[in-house]
C-alpha cells in the first residue's frame, strides 16, 4: 500500500499525520517529497531504521513501483514530484481543517485530481481527514457539504483533534503512542488499509 499524504496548502499537518501513521502502517519506505523535509527532520529525532528517500525529480519515485508499503509526505504546493506521487498512490490522504483557507486549498487540489484522473484514465480520490480542530468540536456540516460537492474528494469519518500530545511525541521523532489521539490514528490506519 502506497499512502500519499498531500494537500496543496502548507501547515495542514501532512508531516505530522505521516509521522503518526508510520507506526500503524509499518512502511518499508518513507518518501519525503517536501522541500522543507518535514518528515525527514522529525524522523532524525528518533532511531528509526526505515529507509527514507528525498526525490530530486519525479523519476526518483520509480522506486515506488517495487515497494509494497510506503508513506509519501508531500509538500504544501503543486509540483511535478507531488503529481507523480499522486499518480502512483494506492491511497491519498488529505488532512485539512474547516478553516476557509484550507477549504480553498481543497477546491484547488480537487482540480489537480480531476486533471490527473483524465490524464491517467482512472478516477483519483483524496480522502479528507479533518485535522487540528478543537477536541470539543463535533459538527462539521460546512466541511461535509464542501467535500460532498467536490468530485474527487471523500470525507473520512475520523477527526484528529488538536492535542499537546502530538508535538510532544513529534519532538521524540514518533507518533502519539497511547490514549485517545493514538486511537484516532489507529482507526485512520485501519480505514486506509481497507480502502
Amino acid at each position: 500500500m502506497k499512502t500519499v499524504i498531500a494537500n496543496e496548502k502548507g501547515g495542514a499537518g501532512k508531516s505530522t499525520m505521516a509521522l503518526n501513521l508510520i507506526g500503524h502502517l509499518s512502511p518499508s519506505l518513507i518518501v519525503d517529497a517536501d522541500i522543507h523535509m518535514g518528515i525527514s527532520k522529525l524522523l532524525q529525532l528518533s532511531d528509526t531504521q526505515i529507509k527514507i528517500i528525498r526525490p530530486a525529480s519525479p523519476l526518483d519515485l520509480s522506486i515506488l513501483k517495487t515497494t509494497e508499503c510506503a508513506v509519501i509526505d508531500c509538500g504544501g504546493f503543486d509540483s511535478d514530484i507531488t503529481r507523480r506521487a499522486l499518480e502512483l498512490a494506492d491511497v491519498i490522504i488529505t488532512p485539512s481543517s474547516d478553516d476557509p483557507q484550507d477549504q480553498f486549498a481543497l477546491v484547488a487540489f480537487n482540480e489537480v485530481l480531476a486533471f490527473l484522473s483524465v490524464k491517467n484514465k482512472r478516477r483519483m480520490v483524496a480522502h479528507v481527514v479533518i485535522n487540528r480542530v478543537h477536541p470539543s468540536r463535533q459538527k462539521f456540516d460546512v466541511m461535509k457539504e464542501l467535500v460532498d460537492g467536490l468530485s474527487h474528494m471523500n470525507l473520512l469519518p475520523v477527526v484528529i483533534p488538536a492535542s499537546a500530545q502530538i508535538p510532544k511525541a513529534a519532538f521524540l521523532g514518533r507518533g502519539v503512542q497511547s490514549g485517545s489521539v493514538a486511537a484516532k490514528f489507529s482507526t485512520l490506519a485501519k480505514i486506509i488499509n481497507a480502502l
